[in-house]
């Protein structure tokens, strides 16, 4: 298999071994991160100081000098590497380096007669000698130049857009800050955070394609990866526990686009006797808390548009949405006339041959309404065909006490008043199951199976619960800045690059088929 290895590189660092100097150390004492010395610079001033971090300009002065730019995870300093200073073992060390190796060096803090805050090295260790070149820009005050400005590449190596892109490192800062802060609002509020199997042998909460495995160890028995941790986090409240939440993987073998991927970051939490009134406060507090925790403010700018999080949010059902967003009276339609509007509005065929007047309804809503809620919005009270787990809702029945929260055209959650009757349960489940059978049958789409385990569950007495998922992914998209969803995911899904000896296999395959 071939390397990545540059051989310029490699004959540095065995330079440095023929010298004695090992490139690949086991650690490194430093006397203060450069945060803490910019911060400190008056009171350390003259002093020796200990530092570490990656080599990102050299700039050589004569024959004796070297000018270094050192950055560490959170900011850069300036070393003045003098060959009397240092010796000349550690000067002829010195000359092995590039752009991108780490270093470590003791000296004195000083300020240059330019105004640079900067170390003078005394002593130096090699901390990792880079062996392929690291796509460090160079830059000018504010202006960079020769960026590697490559996407694929920085999707599929997101260690090089950390190496070279500060503000990808803080996305990634912010979404621990994040998660951090709604973990501190959930156990504020008592609620005991679980595990759920991330592998399951029946997959539900969700509507969903799932990724297929077995387990050998089971008789190679199917299973599938998580689609939502939905039922098991209600046999929590089934089996007594009062407040739950989980934040974990979910995987849904879907499509991919600005706002999905295939893995993706959930939380969702139940809290018994509750209802979706309640927790529609909650969400909104929630977010908001989180909001100004990791921003400082409620308010924020997204892509050029201030969003302001303050409770509270506009609120509208889907038919007043539909009303409102797209000027068409559903609740006042017939069927025939509402699947006639579908059809109109269907230009690429989405919806199946034969659908119901619910998922006629929530079409219209995504065509018609989505992108347009641009501030925090919660859209209730969803037709109940597109929801078999939700209670349904109070004066009409359907509906379903259900909401959705949107921000810029993007619904960021979802939560219930939770359907607690077994008996209803399982008919709704067997509904959904003869829709499924139509839908493969139509587009060889996959069936939702019956869990019976969460139907005796539940049979064993479920209190009135309110449960909520919310998008962790799709939180650090707004509060980052970022466009979309691959920007907050240290590790996007990507198409395989598949090479060339596997493309000529993969022709040869395709041409022996063709002969039989």
């Amino acid at each position: 298999m071939e390397t990545p290895f540059n051989e310029e590189l490699l004959e540095k660092r065995q330079a440095l071994l023929d010298m004695g100097v090992t490139p690949y150390p086991y650690d490194f004492k430093t006397s203060h991160k450069l945060n803490e010395i910019r911060e400190k610079q008056e009171e350390l001033m003259e002093q020796n100081v200990s530092v570490a971090g990656r080599i990102t300009a050299l700039r050589r002065q004569g024959k004796k000098v070297f000018f270094i730019d050192l950055e560490d995870f959170d900011n850069r300093i300036q070393l003045y590497m003098k060959q009397k200073n240092l010796g000349d073992e550690n000067w002829q060390a010195l000359l092995q380096l590039n752009i991108g190796d780490w270093l470590g060096v003791t000296g004195k803090l000083f300020v240059t007669k330019m105004g640079e805050l900067s170390v003078n090295g005394e002593e130096m260790s090699v901390l990792s000698k880079a062996v392929v070149p690291v796509p460090i820009a160079k830059s000018k005050g504010e202006e960079s130049f020769y960026q590697l400005s490559d996407a694929e590449i920085l999707y599929r190596q997101p260690y090089i857009r950390w190496i070279t892109d500060k503000k990808a490192r803080e996305t990634m800062v912010t979404r621990s800050r994040i998660i951090s802060a709604i973990r501190t609002f959930m156990e504020e509020r008592e609620f005991l955070e679980v595990t759920t199997p991330t592998i399951e042998t029946l997959y539900g909460g969700a509507a969903a394609k799932p990724f297929e495995t077995n387990i050998h160890a089971l008789s190679n028995q199917e299973a599938y990866l998580r689609i939502s941790p939905e039922l098991p986090l209600k046999k929590f409240i089934a089996g007594g526990f009062p407040k739950v939440f989980t934040i974990c993987q979910n995987f849904r073998n879907e499509g991919i686009d600005r706002s999905h991927n295939p893995e993706f970051t959930m939380m969702e939490w139940y809290e018994a006797l509750t209802d979706y009134n309640y927790q529609m406060d909650q969400f909104e507090t929630l977010v908001s808390t989180v909001v100004q925790k990791v921003t400082g403010d409620m308010k924020i700018t997204y892509q050029d548009t201030e969003i302001d999080f303050s409770p509270p949010w506009d609120r509208f059902t889907m038919i007043e949405a539909i009303k409102k967003f797209g000027d068409i009276d559903v609740e006042n339609m017939s069927e025939d006339e509402l699947r006639a509007k579908v059809k109109e509005l269907d230009k690429d065929g989405k919806m199946k041959k034969e659908f119901s007047w619910g998922h006629g309804v929530n079409f219209l809503f995504e065509e018609l309404c989505e992108e347009k809620l641009i501030q925090p919005t919660f859209i209730m009270d969803h037709p109940i065909e597109i929801s078999p787990l939700t209670k349904v809702k109070r004066g009409n029945e359907k509906l379903v006490e259900r909401f959705e929260p949107f921000v810029v055209g993007m619904e960021i959650g979802n939560a219930y008043s939770e359907l607690t009757d077994p008996v209803e349960q399982y008919a709704r489940f067997k509904e959904q199951r003869k829709f499924d059978e139509l839908s493969m049958e139509q587009e060889g789409t996959v069936h939702h199976p019956i869990d019976m385990d969460f139907i005796n569950a539940i049979a064993m007495g479920m209190p009135p619960t309110g449960g909520v998922g919310l998008g962790i992914d799709r939180l650090v998209i707004l509060l980052t800045d970022q466009p979309s969803i691959r920007d907050v995911i240290a590790f996007p899904m990507m198409r395989r690059i598949v090479s060339e000896a596997e493309e000529n296999e993969n022709e040869n395959k395709d041409e022996d088929k063709s002969e039989e």
